[in-house]
């Protein structure tokens, strides 16, 4: 009985299987699928790409079936072979840095996607100041140049746009050279760290999710320091956070809501020497800016 459930269910995700082109480092001779499924509640074509002539969205991860026969996928982990394909798609292909923003980027507000510079609206000259810096910080990414950048400032002046908008404007201009671009809300990668820790092997979310931060070209990491990050004992973020900068040579952006000398007292020392080497010329304060989210 259970033989027959189990192969129905095999022949279930047969019919949702759609081919990638990729194949298995295990099993060399299995093309990799990637399964349909109803387009989910969250659906938005700028974040999970185009659905299907049949009107179903695709999964953003790619599988092996024997792999999946072998019972190597346990819940939501995937298989050594599986990352190892998806990396090299990621690290190895055009198609696959320029996507890496909009594809694994933890943003939080949705209406972030939409932040572009021509989008940041100007109501005085401190706004004028921070949008013009931003810019010069984009060409000068744009030309190569390895830096770091902090955006501080008090909640709702438009730092997390503008470090959105900087990634949206270097992910265009170098979309042919395979550079790639991520966005992080720290409450949200915390997030989604967490909810890992009811699989099998808690490791394996925390190790993907620097992997990518350590190795991405450019790197936002937002909101650092927000209340939701920090518990009594928060020696365990403040070692991810390090594990991150401390394999990173520059081109790091962080916003903050927390003054420099805060973010001081927050954090390890060595992590706020890692968070200002680097960034002599692009430490931007958003002051005499009111909140834009009141003001709407």
């Amino acid at each position: 009985m259970r033989q027959k459930q189990d192969d129905d269910m095999r022949w279930f995700y047969t019919k949702r299987a759609i081919p990638t082109g990729m194949y298995c480092k295990e099993h060399q001779d299995v093309e990799l699928v990637r399964y349909t499924h109803p387009v989910s509640t969250n659906y938005d074509p700028m974040i999970h790409g185009e659905l299907t002539a049949e009107g179903l969205q695709l999964s953003s991860m790619a599988f092996c079936t024997q792999c999946e026969k072998d019972g190597v996928y346990q819940k939501q982990q995937q298989s050594r072979a599986e990352q190892k394909a998806n990396s090299d798609f990621v690290n190895h292909s055009k198609y696959g840095k320029y996507n890496l923003l909009k594809t694994h980027s933890l943003v939080g507000q949705k209406s972030l996607w939409f932040a572009r510079f021509n989008t940041f609206r100007v109501n005085g000259l401190e706004e004028q100041n921070v949008l013009n810096q931003a810019k010069r910080i984009a060409r000068e990414y744009t030309e190569g140049k390895q830096f770091n950048t902090v955006f501080v400032g008090g909640a709702g002046r438009g730092k997390s746009h503008l470090a959105m908008a900087i990634l949206q404007e270097v992910n265009e201009n170098l979309k042919d050279k395979k550079f790639s671009t991520l966005f992080m809300n720290i409450s949200e990668l915390i997030r989604e760290i967490k909810n890992s820790w009811n699989y099998s092997d808690t490791k394996a979310e925390e190790e993907r999710l620097t992997t990518l931060m350590r190795s991405v070209d450019l790197l936002v990491i937002d909101d650092l320091g927000t209340e939701s990050t920090f518990s009594k004992d928060n020696s365990w973020i403040q070692g991810i956070i390090y594990n991150i900068y401390n394999a990173r040579e520059g081109n790091t952006i962080i916003t903050s809501n927390l003054t420099g000398k805060e973010i001081k007292t927050a954090y390890d020392d060595k992590i706020v020497s890692r968070i200002m080497e680097g960034s002599k010329n692009s430490v931007v304060k958003f002051e005499g800016i009111t909140d834009k989210r009141k003001s709407k």
